[in-house]
């Protein structure tokens, strides 16, 4: 598909401007979550299914201070003529963010992405920066079958123009790190209520920490390979609906995109399994677009 790239101020200006999603589309899109997928159940039915009884949001933490999160981007995905998919994702430069390749392998359209937001959909918060993008590059050896390479990032044409609001995040200069035991957090906007099927009206986070790909491993019948680093889910902390693609974050490093949980929710203690980022710095410094 043909790239697309266009800067709104204000976000919520004329569709017809802006080619963005409208009021309605923001509001009626579908949490991103690769353990709902029904095609996912079928691949991978020993990881655990759907609990009704679960609150699957970012639980045990917290709402972000407004705008403490510069990095943090929301993005929407049409997935069919008629549906739209929330994710989140990460401006790691000027011009590219990371998300989750299952964020954006099935769409049907360009992405409507906004950077600089607290609330979810945006309103009129004059901090905001939003694109419709179309230039999206996926890893080539993602296969949801597999769940290995869950990565994909979103180029635009001109670079967003950065603020207090929005700042690039870092990138690991160390490749060989594996942060386990590390504290991190992760943000997102999850949805709050599994009987609401849409996603937090604000920025949410949690603090957790890395545990052993061994541990994680041990969680999810052997699915997770080198390229995951996983977080614990002890205290009923994790990430579930809506914050796929969205960062994991060390000391101000991105070291995660988060690609997959258990599906019971984030409050039964499961991990949090993440694409590691420092198992793709050459493949995002090769295809991300020059800041």
């Amino acid at each position: 598909m043909a790239s697309a790239s266009v800067i709104c101020l204000a976000v919520l200006v004329s569709a017809a401007t802006c080619e963005l999603l409208t009021a309605d589309q923001l509001a009626k899109a579908v949490p991103g979550h690769l353990e709902l997928d029904p095609e996912f159940r079928k691949l991978h039915p020993s990881i655990p299914g759907p609990y009704e009884h679960v609150d699957p949001f970012i639980v045990g933490g917290v709402e972000s201070t407004p705008h403490s999160r510069q990095y943090q981007v929301g993005i929407y995905t049409p997935v069919t003529t008629a549906g739209i998919s929330f994710c989140g994702g990460t401006l790691i430069n000027a011009r590219t963010v990371v998300t989750a390749a299952h964020c954006v392998d099935l769409r049907v359209g360009n992405l409507s992405i906004f950077m600089g937001a607290h609330n979810m959909p945006p309103g009129g918060d004059l901090n905001i920066v939003a694109r419709f993008a179309g230039d999206v590059v996926i890893h080539e050896g993602w296969n949801r079958s597999i769940l290995l390479h869950d990565i994909a990032l979103v180029r635009f044409e001109v670079a967003v123009p950065l603020s207090a609001s929005i700042i690039p995040i870092l990138l690991p200069r160390d490749a060989s790190n594996d942060y386990l035991g590390n504290t991190t957090l992760v943000s997102g906007w999850g949805r709050a209520s599994d009987s609401i099927n849409t996603i937090s009206p604000v920025l949410r986070e949690v603090i957790s920490w890395v545990i052993s790909n061994y541990a994680c491993r041990m969680a999810y019948l052997g699915i997770v390979q080198d390229s995951h680093i996983c977080i614990s889910g002890a205290h009923g902390r994790g990430t579930c609906n809506g914050d796929s693609g969205g960062p994991l974050v060390v000391n101000g490093v991105l070291i995660g995109v988060v690609s997959f949980g258990s599906a019971f929710g984030c409050e039964v203690g499961w991990p949090s399994a993440m694409a590691r980022i420092t198992s793709y710095l050459d493949w995002i410094r090769q295809n991300q677009a020059p800041a």
